[in-house]
């Protein structure tokens, strides 16, 4: 009995042997997803975590290049520059700012007593049918849903201090103003198209009168004609119909109804020039050429109250995470380099 007691004993020992040089080997290798990366006044954020926020800083990051296809996104992530910095570290350095902060209003939250219910814990962790959105962050489900539940409670804490501190987080009125005219732009436009409508084919002849003519209309808008009669007479696009007052676009060349996204020659053409004026150049894109004005953003546009108060309610989430970073200094935030350095951004 004696000798089966230690064979026993041995069979253990080396299972336990066993597992720790998986252990071991797997996180030489970069395979133990549970390692931490940092610690935030004694919270963890795992290795998995800060990879999932270094793929939603740069899908973010690509959303805003405003980029023709997959070939010229790989090219932007390895050779292009974000404010004076490349692409891929630009993207790694939002992604450690937005892991810490978060992490830092979890802890807050848990000092301030916040906490989840058992409903809203389990609904924030429900990973039913979300298999291809994980799949896209390249994380595991039980990372997805950790970052979910501690999303749930930012939300909830976020709640308590807008409610408590309103003061700290209000907008004022020129502050909106200011963002919307910054970050987006009514546009009118009279298009020449370089074909005739239905055509496939750029004929060289037709595309010749086409841009003879936008540089007449060109010429009409910048010496003062109403753009509105212009459009009237030269426009050839449809879309103008049903937009009277013109495109309300953000600096990615998405409407602000989420309707439809312009060519990125419009786009820059737009923000190219100050409200109430006209682009002094034509604007070629695929479609042909464009004459861009770009108008006075008022409340008589029908998505601009949708629009106010989307930016106010972004604005006021901007500056509770610029209260949450006010806060590193004061916690007890301790990175590994070393795990951190090996997330590399995914081509």
């Amino acid at each position: 009995m004696l000798k089966g007691f230690k064979s026993a004993i041995k069979w253990i020992a080396a299972i336990v042997v066993i597992c720790a040089v998986f252990v071991f080997l797997g996180s030489i290798n970069g395979l133990n997803v549970t390692r931490t990366a940092i610690t935030v006044g004694g919270n963890e954020i795992t290795e998995q975590e800060y990879k999932f926020y270094v793929e939603v800083n740069k899908m973010q990051a690509l959303s805003e290049q405003n980029l023709a296809d997959e070939a010229a996104a790989k090219d932007f992530l390895k050779n292009g520059i974000i404010e004076g910095k490349i692409a891929s570290d630009y993207i790694k350095e939002k992604a450690l700012e937005q892991a810490l902060r978060n992490e830092i209003a979890v802890v807050k939250a848990k000092e301030a007593g916040i906490s989840l219910t058992d409903e809203e814990r389990s609904a924030a962790r429900a990973t039913e049918g979300m298999e291809e959105t994980i799949k896209s962050y390249g994380v595991d489900k039980n990372t997805y849903a950790d970052i979910m539940e501690k999303s749930q409670l930012i939300n909830k804490y976020y709640s308590h201090v807008l409610a408590s501190e309103p003061e700290k987080f209000a907008v004022a009125n020129e502050e909106l103003t200011a963002e919307i005219n910054s970050e987006y732009a009514l546009v009118q436009h009279v298009l020449v198209m370089n074909k005739p409508e239905g055509s496939e084919e750029v004929d060289e002849n037709y595309a010749k009168e086409a841009k003879a003519k936008a540089e007449e209309v060109l010429k009409k808008a910048t010496s003062g004609e109403t753009f509105a009669n212009l459009i009237k007479e030269y426009n050839e696009d449809p879309g103008m119909e049903s937009n009277p007052q013109g495109y309300l676009i953000n600096k990615a060349g998405y409407t602000a109804d989420g309707q439809g996204q312009m060519v990125a020659e419009f786009t820059e053409g737009a923000f190219a020039v100050g409200a109430d004026e006209v682009n002094p150049s034509l604007v070629e894109s695929e479609y042909g050429w464009h004459i861009i004005k770009r108008c006075q953003i008022t409340e008589t546009h029908p998505d601009y109250m949708s629009l106010l108060s989307n930016i106010q309610s972004t604005m006021e989430y901007d500056k509770f995470e610029a209260y949450l970073d006010s806060l590193k200094d004061t916690m007890n935030i301790v990175k590994k380099d070393g795990i951190l350095n090996k997330v590399k951004v995914k081509y």
